[in-house]
């Protein structure tokens, strides 16, 4: 028989996933969590008298569980189960092609479902030329603005976190590269992102963002 505190947290993982679905975005934080379902865990759960502390224990476990991962000390998360949510993609919808290859649904992913809230933050950290040294790819949409991807150097699925210092910008063709080359040019190309991100980051002042 299940006990009370499983209730809880199954409840707490329920609200993740109605919040994130809600905002079209995986990344949440613990007030925007508790001003979403506060109210609903207090009716549920009219026994306990301090839900936010419990919502906050539950959200512990789920990370331990790698169900969630914590992104910064501000309360920020991450909800990391592989369940879709609205607005991204299927494996039925990529194809074929894509099935076979972990990293190219990361890839899929990654470009139709980042939270918007990160792209405009790596933007406006990194500008928008592709950080790859002396690359001349990055071109001008039909609007006259610069084209740019944003990336995870490390990716999601390799237990990389939506933050800025695991974001870069990219061309389109550097951005393909960084998912679908040979082992060693990723290798290569996403030491010297870091490096770069990391550089950058300390110029603006921001190396412990």
């Amino acid at each position: 028989m299940a006990k009370k505190d499983d209730y809880w947290k199954d409840d707490v993982l329920f609200c993740v996933r109605e919040l994130c679905a809600e905002h079209g975005s995986r990344t949440f934080t613990m007030a925007q969590l508790f001003a979403f379902c506060g109210n609903k865990l207090r009716k549920m759960h009219p026994g306990n008298n301090t839900p936010r502390d419990k919502i906050r224990q539950k959200l512990q476990l789920l990370r331990k569980e790698k169900k969630l991962s914590f992104v910064n000390n501000r309360g920020t998360y991450t909800y990391r189960e592989q369940l879709l949510l609205p607005g991204e993609v299927d494996d039925e919808k990529i194809g074929e092609v894509f099935k076979s290859r972990p990293e190219r649904r990361e890839y899929v992913m990654e470009t139709f479902a980042r939270d918007r809230g990160w792209v405009r933050e790596a933007k406006n950290a990194f500008g928008h030329q592709c950080m790859v040294s002396n690359c001349g790819l990055t071109f001008r949409t039909a609007s006259n603005k610069p084209y740019i991807e944003v990336h995870h150097i490390i990716p999601l699925f390799e237990g990389g976190e939506d933050g800025v210092w695991n974001l870069s910008v990219l061309c389109a063709h550097h951005h393909r590269m960084a998912h679908f080359a040979i082992p060693k040019v990723r290798g290569e190309l996403g030491k010297f992102l870091a490096a770069e991100n990391k550089k950058i980051l300390r110029k603006k002042g921001r190396a412990n963002a």
